[in-house]
């Protein structure tokens, strides 16, 4: 009588692991291939053309026409009028520049006197070549500002010929009956420079106004004497809103 299936002994190698064999088709052989083989060449040479001329341009760069330049000041100091407690300058040093407004190379200005003594002489005292040579301009009353302050007012031509770059130098002297006193900016003057300015624009050194010398729209030409009579009416207004 045969043994049953269960007692028969267990097949060989028990414990080896189990490895499956791989096919041959799953292996790809690395192969390297020349183009000469495959008649093809092995270089490629590109010959570059140096007479091509480049591509045009976009656009073409518009040449904006010249403007016109002429000669004009720039003030170089803030205007006093602006600082803190002026009228307390004044009464301290007695006399004290208010404020410049400039058109061209004509300045025009006012002065603040500290009425000690109804006799009084203001002038300016100016130069253009660093002291080495001055002269006086006279100041003319213009009304009084407060109880015991008078405001003078002065207007300075400067010649046509200041060249670019002149600096002009200026400080006030108040003669108050036998005594005399001078505001120098606190020993630095008052400094202005000629520069060259657009013929289209004349530059007011009054809070950085601009005020147009001709407006070519409408043909109107501003006269030198109506610009000064609007200068002096922005510094009267000034003073009303300040005082």
């Amino acid at each position: 009588m045969r043994a049953p299936f269960l007692d028969r002994a267990p097949p060989s190698f028990p414990d080896a692991p189990y490895r499956p064999r791989l096919s041959c088709s799953f292996v790809k052989k690395k192969a390297v291939v020349f183009a000469d083989s495959l008649g093809l060449p092995l270089t490629q040479v590109k010959v570059m053309q140096h007479e091509e001329s480049p591509p045009p341009p976009l656009s073409s760069p518009k040449v904006s026409p010249s403007i016109p330049h002429y000669p004009t000041l720039r003030v170089n100091f803030p205007q006093p009028i602006t600082r803190i407690n002026f009228l307390e300058e004044v009464r301290l040093n007695q006399v004290r520049l208010e404020n410049v407004l400039v058109a061209d190379l004509s300045v025009t200005g006012t002065i603040l006197v500290h009425n000690l003594s109804f006799q009084k002489k203001i002038s300016v005292r100016y130069t253009r070549d660093y002291w080495l040579s001055f002269s006086h301009l006279s100041a003319t009353f213009s009304r009084s500002v407060a109880q015991d302050i008078d405001q003078f007012t002065f207007s300075l031509q400067l010649p046509a010929s200041l060249p670019p770059g002149a600096r002009v130098e200026m400080c006030v002297r108040a003669q108050l009956g036998g005594e005399v006193f001078w505001d120098s900016n606190d020993a630095r003057n008052y400094q202005m420079e000629c520069i060259m300015c657009p013929k289209k624009l004349d530059l007011l050194q009054q809070g950085g106004i601009l005020l147009a010398n001709d407006i070519v729209s409408s043909g109107i030409l501003l006269a030198n004497d109506i610009v000064r009579s609007k200068l002096a009416k922005v510094s009267h207004c000034l003073a009303d809103i300040y005082y």
